[in-house]
C-alpha cells in the first residue's frame, strides 16, 4: 500500500491487518527514521527516500525466515525505489517479494529492468508497487491511448513471465470528486493468487490491496510447548542462596562441565523458587474501541467517495482524526514498559535479575 508518508500510528494499523507480508511504498522516511520504528512482531526490510517522496519497505512475520536480497540502484538513478526480500516457503523454493514506486511521470529504467530480468526466473515472485501508469489492460475505462512508457512496463513484465492479479477496473487510488484510477498493480510469478480486492483506508488516498497466497509459508518458530514462571512473584533472596549452594569450584580446565553445571543450577532453582504462572498477553493493542473507530473512519471516507458532499467530508476528517488521535494514544501507552514490568512468558534478561534490590547476583568468579 502507498501510505503517503509512513508514521507509527500507520505502521501499527497496516501490522494490526495480520498478513505475513506486508509492501509499502512512499514512507518519505530516511534510514535513521526507520530504523527508529517499533516493527513488533516483523522484520522491516526498507530503501530510504530518494528525493521528494519516495521510500518503499518490505515487512516479514519474524516467524518467517527472511532476509534482503541486495539491489543496486545508481544516485542518478531517482525514478525509483525497490527493496527485495526473500521468505521461505515449505518447498524447497523461497518466495521473493517486491515492493516499488515509480515517481510520476514513470521511467523504466535499466534498475527497473534488471529488477525484473535478474531475480531467480524459477522462484516464486510477488511484485508490488504503485507504478502512475495508465494502461486499458488494468484501466478499461481509459479514455486516452496508453503512453509509450505504458507498453514498454507491460512488455517487459509479461516477457519476463509475471501476471497481473488486479481485478481489471478496480480502482486503487481515489481524490477528491473525479481523480479516480488503478495505479497500484500486483504482478505475479509461479504463483497463484486468490482472494486479491481492494478497499477503501483512511491511511492514504489510495486503497489497501489484499490477497492471498496459496503456497505455505514455513514457520520458522518451534511449535513445542513453553513453561510460564511469574517472576514478580519469585522468592530470589532463597532464589540466590540455592543457586551459590549448587555451583561447584571454579576450575578452568572444565569450563565446558562449569558451564553445563551453571545452566542445571539456573533451571533448578527457578523451578523451585518461581511459582509456575500463565502466559498473558496483556492489554491488547488493537482492540475492540480501535477496531470500531478504524471501521468507522473507513465507512465514512467510502460514503464521500461514493457521494462527496461538503458534509461527508468533513464527516471524513472527523472520523479520521478521531481514529488516529486515540491510536497515537495507545501507542504511547503501549511500548514504555519498564522490565520490572514484565510479563509472565517473556523473556528474561539479565538485568532483571540484577535490578532486585533484595537480592543480588553471586560474585562474578561464580560464573563459568
Amino acid at each position: 500500500m502507498n501510505v503517503f508518508c509512513l508514521t507509527p500510528s500507520k505502521l501499527a494499523t497496516l501490522m494490526a491487518q495480520g498478513a505475513d507480508t506486508i509492501a509499502i511504498q512512499e514512507t518519505w522516511k530516511s534510514s535513521e527514521q526507520i530504523a527508529s520504528m517499533h516493527t513488533g512482531d516483523y522484520v522491516l526490510y526498507a530503501q530510504s527516500r530518494i528525493g521528494k517522496g519516495g521510500g518503499v519497505a518490505v515487512l516479514v512475520r519474524k516467524t518467517l525466515r527472511s532476509k534482503r536480497i541486495p539491489l543496486t540502484i545508481p544516485q542518478h538513478d531517482t525514478s525509483h525505489g525497490v527493496v527485495v526480500a526473500q521468505v521461505a516457503l515449505d518447498q524447497k523454493r523461497d518466495l521473493i517479494v517486491a515492493s516499488a514506486y515509480m515517481r510520476p511521470p514513470p521511467q523504466v529504467t535499466q534498475s527497473f529492468r534488471r529488477l525484473v530480468n535478474c531475480l531467480p526466473a524459477s522462484s516464486p515472485l510477488l511484485l508490488c508497487g504503485d507504478f502512475n501508469m495508465h494502461d486499458p489492460q488494468w484501466e478499461p475505462f481509459l479514455e486516452s491511448s496508453p503512453s509509450e512508457v505504458a507498453a514498454e512496463f507491460l512488455e517487459l513484465c509479461t516477457d519476463a513471465g509475471l501476471t497481473l492479479v488486479n481485478t481489471p477496473g478496480e480502482i486503487t487510488y481515489a481524490r477528491g470528486t473525479r481523480e479516480r484510477s488503478c495505479i497500484d498493480l500486483t504482478w505475479s510469478k509461479h504463483l497463484a493468487v486468490s482472494d486479491w480486492s481492494a478497499s477503501v483506508s483512511p491511511l492514504s488516498d489510495h486503497y489497501m490491496l489484499t490477497f492471498t497466497l496459496h503456497q505455505a509459508f514455513k514457520d520458522n518458530i518451534p511449535s513445542a510447548p513453553k513453561f510460564f514462571y511469574s517472576w514478580g512473584k519469585c522468592k530470589w533472596d532463597l532464589f540466590v542462596k540455592d543457586l551459590d549452594a549448587q555451583l561447584p569450584a571454579y576450575d578452568y580446565k572444565k569450563q565446558s562441565t562449569g558451564s553445563k553445571a551453571f545452566t542445571r543450577a539456573l533451571i533448578t532453582s527457578y523451578r523451585r523458587h518461581c511459582p509456575r504462572g500463565m502466559h498473558k498477553d496483556g492489554p491488547r493493542l488493537w482492540d475492540d474501541t480501535l477496531m470500531e473507530a478504524e471501521r468507522i473512519a473507513t465507512d465514512s471516507k467510502a460514503r464521500y467517495l461514493q457521494l462527496p458532499m461538503p458534509d461527508r467530508e468533513a464527516a471524513m476528517q472527523r472520523t479520521r482524526s478521531q481514529f488516529f488521535l486515540l491510536l497515537r494514544e495507545r501507542l504511547r501507552n503501549t511500548y514504555l514498559r519498564r522490565i520490572s514490568k514484565l510479563n509472565p512468558g517473556e523473556p528474561l534478561a539479565w538485568k532483571y535479575f540484577s535490578g532486585r534490590k533484595k537480592a543480588s547476583l553471586p560474585s562474578l568468579h561464580q560464573f563459568y
